[in-house]
């Protein structure tokens, strides 16, 4: 562990290092937005806002996934502005600006164009897009590292429990008043495990918490207790993609940054296809319920505390939060801020 302390904490509530977190994390790292079984025929679309930008993903009619800011390139309407649905084309409602799943530019009505117009200049503008794991990630630069060289060793760690014939369950979202490093802060440590999840508590041996940290991700272990169906794993690749084992099921969770002192939860809980959905619930589905919950409880408190001035910094656990202390340092190199680590 390289830090023995946390970030500052003007850190969580800044607006200018927030604006600059938009510019060098987010808009450079793969984002998770949404799901593959969404996006199941042609012309079948889901459109989201991400980190203010506007996006779509749709399926062309060759089976593949597109990504485009939703921004027309007439006057900047948002092209679609339903959630999802299915289109041949996608027609913007302002001017009526026709464009092909693949982005290009086909049809201007009654627009009588300059001279200069070159309507193959004008096709939407593409984001890149590739799927894993049933999911659908978005990098906003073009000329970022692929998604697999982008998940690296963190692909065969969720594939240990990732198989083909899981299923969605159910998708939570929640709201939280705190910055989203609040959130990972949280996530990056067991140190809180006996005193906020006791449920949990009772199924892991925690004192036998484990933390690896390696190439922008952390892999957590836990052994059950005996008589516990609850192992104790779970994951989290840089900055904001989660992955938690329950049971019989799996959870990916994402913590999206909407505002200096907010931000957005995600979860969606997938179970194996031939497992009840009705018996999941009552287990595996309350369990993760429970310890979402018992987070959110405690983390808009933490956040109140960092934004009040009277808390700067603390010390950082040299067994129980090495996440964290990796998650600092690797959070301040991408802003290239080493120095202040």
């Amino acid at each position: 562990m390289s830090r023995t302390k946390t970030l500052s904490s003007d850190f969580y509530h800044s607006s200018s290092v927030f604006n600059q977190e938009t510019e060098s994390i987010f808009k450079n790292e793969w984002l998770w937005v949404g799901r593959s079984d969404q996006l199941t025929t042609s012309g079948s679309y889901i459109t989201t806002d991400l980190i203010n930008y506007p996006i779509i993903v749709v399926r062309d009619n060759s089976g593949n996934l597109k990504a485009f800011h939703n921004v027309c390139r007439h006057r900047a309407a948002k092209v679609i502005s339903n959630k999802e649905g299915v289109c041949k084309h996608m027609i913007c409602p302002y001017h009526g600006w026709k464009y092909d799943l693949n982005g290009k530019l086909m049809d201007t009505p009654k627009f009588y164009a300059n001279d200069d117009f070159e309507k193959d200049r004008h096709s939407l503008f593409e984001i890149s897009v590739a799927e894993r794991f049933g999911l659908i990630f978005i990098n906003l630069n073009k000329e970022s590292k692929s998604l697999d060289k982008w998940f690296g060793g963190f692909e065969k760690i969720v594939s240990n429990y990732f198989t083909d014939n899981l299923i969605l369950h159910n998708e939570l979202r929640f709201d939280v008043h705190a910055n989203w490093k609040t959130y990972v802060d949280n996530y990056q440590e067991g140190y809180h495990i006996p005193l906020v999840h006791p449920q949990l508590n009772r199924d892991v041996v925690w004192q036998e918490y484990k933390l690896e940290n390696m190439n922008e991700y952390s892999v957590h272990s836990v052994p059950d207790r005996a008589n516990s169906n609850q192992p104790g794993s779970f994951g989290w690749h840089f900055p904001n993609f989660i992955f938690n084992i329950y049971g019989r099921g799996i959870v990916f969770q994402r913590i999206e940054p909407l505002k200096p002192k907010w931000c957005r939860v995600v979860y969606n809980l997938f179970r194996p296809s031939d497992v009840d959905a009705e018996d999941f619930e009552n287990k595996e589905g309350k369990y993760q319920l429970e310890v979402s919950l018992e987070d959110q409880k405690l983390i808009p408190e933490i956040q109140q505390n960092l934004q009040a001035g009277i808390y700067n910094e603390g010390p950082l656990s040299k067994k129980y939060e090495t996440g964290v202390a990796y998650f600092h340092d690797l959070y301040l190199t991408k802003l290239n801020l080493e120095n202040k680590k």
